[in-house]
């Protein structure tokens, strides 16, 4: 492969916290800073986005790659072309959400494409369900953290004065549905019997809990009808995720600590807390200012037990110390116990202990992150995860990739 600068396209769409379109503005930064050409598309404000992708790539192509973030894999023009074929190069998403969620628009995606998820096992469940060849790659794609460094704090008072935050919670209220309640009986018995298997454990990946009870039902995986209830493991993730959540805003409410909410669905749950401050609804780049000016930085790691989520990459960025449940990623991208404080779900009231252990600790929350943000400047912004987009394209141009675990191919 050459060496030569790239020609990479960008497609920026909606999101609800503007997280995604600030991932978008960040890793074209970190591929310009890497000596490529790039252009950013925004599609967002569009009501016919697929006309003006045909007359982007008629007058500005080709370009050598296409990246997105959780849209357009699904593409095709009037003349049936891909997103790839219609640019002339790669095209390689990433899907900040769980995967199968999205098995409409992965059915749908073609072969040709370069897929990146938040968690390896997430790669493991699209593998196992649809084939080895199903897509180009499928590969591990951790979050970077995104804003910009915060100026380091001297020592433990100026620590306290530049941070008058003492814990800061950001993300949606969110409670389990039960998405399943209007099944069949026994279609129900099979989604109560694989959350209860996922919630009798520290963490099991939502497919492998759905395909142990499709397994004892005598299920045979090579038959068509196969593909769509193992798919449906995205419903085991949403419960667990939404009863974990649910879980950690009871407990983190008992502890009485001084909270900073952000997000939308709180105004009624407020009482929950006897000391909450609600900043309401903001966008991520007003999150990372808030971060900059807090002590503790709250993470639940949705239901990615093996992944990333884009909140202790830029708490530490932003010169916090981070409090989250367990990631076998974080255990080994951090060192727990110096640089990051991990709780586990079957010790949750231990968990709220040393929450409340380190919130009353400055000192320790400012070792805590002068350790984590050296190593998010070394190994976890866009500029080092450009490198996995590239690998994943199967294109040369960037820096190998740092941060842990790499590409599963």
């Amino acid at each position: 492969m050459s060496s030569d600068p790239s020609r990479i396209v960008v497609l920026k769409g909606r999101s609800l916290y503007g997280g995604l379109r600030l991932f978008c503005d960040q890793a074209a930064d970190a591929f310009r800073r890497a000596g490529h050409e790039v252009e950013v598309l925004d599609i967002a404000p569009l009501e016919r986005p697929d006309l003006r992708l045909v007359e982007h790539a008629a007058s500005a192509g080709p370009f050598d790659l296409v990246f997105t973030i959780n849209i357009a894999g699904e593409f095709r023009d009037p003349a049936g072309r891909t997103l790839g074929e219609l640019y002339g190069g790669r095209h390689v998403i990433w899907h900040t959400d769980y995967i199968l969620g999205q098995y409409d628009r992965l059915r749908k995606t073609p072969q040709s494409t370069s897929v990146l998820v938040v968690d390896p096992t997430q790669a493991d469940a699209v593998r196992s369900i649809y084939g080895e060849d199903r897509f180009q790659s499928v590969s591990f794609f951790p979050h970077p953290a995104v804003g910009h460094p915060a100026e380091d704090d001297a020592d433990v008072d100026a620590f306290l004065e530049r941070r008058p935050i003492g814990i800061l919670w950001s993300g949606s209220f969110q409670k389990p549905q039960c998405p399943w309640a209007n099944l069949q009986p026994a279609s129900r018995s099979v989604f109560e019997e694989a959350l209860d298997l996922a919630l009798s454990v520290e963490w099991m990946a939502p497919h492998e809990a759905l395909d142990a009870v499709l397994r004892s039902r005598g299920l045979d995986f090579g038959s068509p009808a196969a593909t769509g209830a193992r798919e449906a493991a995205y419903l085991i993730d949403m419960e667990v995720r939404t009863t974990r959540r649910l879980a950690f805003v009871e407990a983190v409410g008992r502890t009485g600590l001084p909270v900073t909410i952000c997000g939308l669905g709180w105004e009624s749950e407020l009482g929950r807390f006897s000391n909450a401050t609600y900043e309401g609804a903001v966008d991520m780049a007003r999150m990372a200012e808030l971060m900059s000016r807090s002590r503790v930085v709250l993470n639940t790691n949705g239901n990615f037990g093996a992944g990333s989520h884009e909140r202790p990459f830029s708490a530490s960025l932003a010169g916090a110390a981070i409090f989250s449940d367990y990631s076998s990623y974080y255990a080994e991208v951090f060192e727990p116990g110096r640089s990051i404080e991990l709780f586990r779900w079957k010790a949750l009231d231990d968990g709220m202990a040393a929450l409340a252990a380190l919130a009353g600790d400055p000192g320790r929350c400012l070792d805590y992150a002068r350790i984590a943000k050296r190593e998010t400047l070394a190994r976890h912004t866009w500029d080092h995860r450009i490198a996995l987009i590239f690998a994943a394209a199967g294109l040369s141009g960037a820096p190998s990739p740092q941060g842990g675990r790499g590409p599963r191919n």
